[in-house]
């Protein structure tokens, strides 16, 4: 059976992680595998299905490759320090901001692009931290959404998620809230009835669950899933692409379609980012953009997610789905598009 490591007692001590010297590792990254988690991984082994068993591992437990850190690698791999406004606010695009609840989470992934986030062990964003950040939203009618992520929201005593939503809700009472977390598979125990009503009354409101494998899905998650759906709360989905844990078409057709048939919408299938460390994580584009090609022929568009990767140095989500069928485009202009299929055929569509 697998034991949790226990989380750092010690906090950040001032420390901004964003400021930390380029491709510096935090050897003190948690590690932390919850319950649930650990259920699944059992669950795996028993039934006899090895590659379940370590796709699943590979995600939460240590490795030696995490020591290994290339030139390109970033402690601030997003580049999200040159769009901050505040130490926990984000303001990268126009219509939304991105909130940085806590960097505690409730299990910890080895291929993490905010591993300096979470080794400084952030407590959960104060009350004069969140004041400043709803005045900002107050006074920034562009801003449509708030991301509030972390490390995990739902690490935090759910009393103190509340309170940030009523703030944030009482800044401004349309704003689109999107909850990003692991819990649903982490701990999907933690979504009782009562918290479910009271995430309902923040709508709109959208639940972003991080799921990587169809193995990921067991009873308890389905359920919890199911719970969203159930009481009104969408749910769409976002999947990191994992060298030796997803990176077949086969395995993430599966978990796609399961997640649609449970009402989830796959949302994003992310290129792995340049996070220090996670360089055995990383799937080689060309491999990954054929993965997405196979995944476009066997899903439908309702299953079918946006292929992405995060630009470094603040660049933002580049589309990657596109660039896997620029091949495909024999020429396009005003009005004339000519393309030639997989299969060699070629279609022109005129205006």
């Amino acid at each position: 059976m697998l034991t949790p490591c226990p989380l750092p007692s010690s906090g950040p001590n001032g420390r901004d992680w964003r400021t930390e010297n380029p491709g510096k590792v935090q050897s003190s990254f948690p590690c932390r595998i919850p319950p649930a988690f650990a259920s699944l991984i059992a669950a795996a082994e028993n039934s006899g299905d090895a590659g379940a068993a370590d796709a699943l591992k590979r995600q939460v437990c240590p490795s030696p490759g995490e020591g290994l850190i290339t030139g390109n690698e970033r402690s601030d791999p997003l580049g999200e320090a040159s769009h901050c406004v505040f130490p926990r606010l984000v303001h990268q695009y126009k219509n939304r901001v991105l909130l940085l609840s806590t960097g505690r989470c409730i299990g910890y992934c080895r291929y993490c692009f905010r591993r300096s986030f979470g080794a400084g062990n952030y407590g959960f964003i104060s009350d004069e931290e969140t004041e400043q950040v709803c005045g900002y939203i107050a006074g920034n009618p562009e801003i449509d959404e708030i991301l509030v992520s972390g490390g995990d929201p739902m690490s935090a005593p759910f009393r103190k998620l509340e309170a940030l939503f009523s703030k944030i809700r009482g800044a401004r009472p349309s704003l689109l809230i999107r909850l990003c977390t692991r819990a649903p598979v982490f701990a999907p125990e933690i979504f009782t009835p009562k918290k479910l009503k009271t995430l309902k009354s923040f709508r709109p409101l959208w639940i972003i669950p991080h799921i990587n494998h169809p193995e990921e899905l067991g009873s308890a998650q389905r359920k919890c899933l199911s719970a969203f759906i159930d009481a009104g709360i969408p749910v769409q989905s976002q999947t990191v692409l994992l060298q030796g844990v997803n990176d077949d078409s086969g395995i993430l057709c599966r978990l796609f379609k399961d997640l649609t048939c449970l009402g989830v919408k796959p949302g994003y299938l992310f290129q792995c980012d340049l996070a220090p460390g996670t360089s055995c994580f990383r799937v080689p584009l060309k491999k990954g953009l054929s993965i997405w090609k196979e995944l476009r022929k066997e899903l439908s568009g309702l299953s079918l997610p946006s292929f992405a990767v995060d630009l470094p140095g603040g660049g933002g989500k580049f589309p990657l789905s596109v660039a896997a069928l620029v091949e495909n485009i024999v020429s396009c202009t005003n009005n004339e598009l000519i393309i030639r299929c997989d299969d060699g055929k070629v279609y022109t569509y005129l205006i």
